[in-house]
This record gives C-alpha cells, sequence and structure tokens, in this order.
C-alpha cells in the first residue's frame, strides 16, 4: 500500500502522528506552491500553516477519488488565493478627486492580478465539475446531458431513453444533487 494512502486512512482515523508524517512529507511542496503564488517567505509560511490546518480539519472528506497530493495542492491553492484577496482588501491607496478630497481606492495585488484569480478559479471549476460529470452513472449523466445540452423536455428524454417521465425525472435530479455534493466546496 502506497505510504501516502496509509498515513491518510490513519490521519481520518485521528492519528495525529501519522498527520504529522504526511506533513513531513508534503509541506516542501506545499510551501513551494504558496511561495511561488504570494512571492513573499513570511506569508507563505503562514498560508502553508493555514493549509495544514485546513487539512486537518477536512482530511475525513477526502475520498481518495484523487491523489492526495491534488487534493492537498487544491486546499493550498484555494488558502493562498483566499489570503491574497484579504490582503489586497485590506491594502488601500488613496486618490485626490477634482475637489482636492482623498477618494480611498483599493490597490490591485502585486502578486496575482483578479483575472488571473478568477481564470485560476474557473479552471478549477470546470475541471471539478468535469470529474463529477464523468463519475455519474452513464444513465444518469445520458438523461442529464440530454436536458441540459440538447434541451429536451422530460417527455422527449423519457421516449429516447425508453423509461418513464419519473425516472428521468428521479435520474436528473440525481445527477444534479451528485454534483451539487462534489461542488460543494465552490458553492459556500
Amino acid at each position: 500500500m502506497d505510504e501516502a494512502i496509509d498515513l491518510v486512512r490513519r490521519s481520518q482515523d485521528g492519528d495525529q502522528a501519522a498527520f504529522g508524517e504526511l506533513v513531513n512529507l508534503h509541506n516542501g511542496q506545499v510551501f513551494g506552491q504558496v511561495l511561488r503564488m504570494v512571492r513573499d517567505q513570511e506569508e507563505a509560511k503562514e498560508i502553508a500553516q493555514q493549509t495544514w490546518i485546513k487539512v486537518w480539519n477536512k482530511i475525513g472528506s477526502f475520498r481518495f477519488e484523487s491523489a492526495f497530493s491534488s487534493w492537498l495542492y487544491r486546499v493550498a491553492t484555494f488558502t493562498a488565493l483566499d489570503a491574497i484577496r484579504k490582503r489586497d482588501s485590506r491594502r488601500e491607496i488613496s486618490i485626490t478627486n477634482e475637489e482636492g478630497d482623498e477618494i480611498p481606492v483599493g490597490e490591485p495585488s502585486a502578486v496575482a492580478p483578479p483575472e488571473q484569480i478568477a481564470n485560476m478559479e474557473r479552471k478549477e471549476i470546470r475541471e471539478r465539475f468535469m470529474q463529477a460529470l464523468e463519475s455519474l452513472p452513464q444513465h444518469h449523466k445520458r438523461a442529464l446531458m440530454l436536458r441540459e445540452n440538447d434541451g429536451l423536455t422530460y417527455k422527449e428524454i423519457a421516449e429516447r431513453m425508453k423509461c418513464k417521465t419519473g425516472t428521468v425525472m428521479s435520474r436528473i435530479f440525481n445527477a444534479r444533487k451528485a454534483i451539487q455534493n462534489e461542488m460543494k466546496e465552490f458553492l459556500s
């Protein structure tokens, strides 16, 4: 069994020593990723610590559907993005209007422009959505795609899938619910 998988399972059972080993195995990569985003060592250390706190609190939600490192780096990325947003919302400069009054204006991030942050978030959301869609049972996925992509009515979908309209409604409901569950971290 992969060492990281064993450590994750033990950590999910509350084994703090196993979690400490996970931190030792992956902290360098977490710190490096965060440092590339914020470009300040002290801030990166703080964000890396926040990441590990979040990971400890959320480790029970890791379902082994992807590599632990991928999940971990996603947590680190979003923790860093949140820190950048908070930092930038507190940072202010002022300009003078025509009457000579100073007007406070938020300073844009010197580290990650808002467009870059938004693009990273959209890409992450799109990737998670596609993973969620691919994980659906084929009959749920097909019903949902016929409804959302092709714009068919429930009755038309039922005819095409050779089942009852109620079955189609149930499949679409269940597909949407499953995707919503997979996307819940983006919906908060």
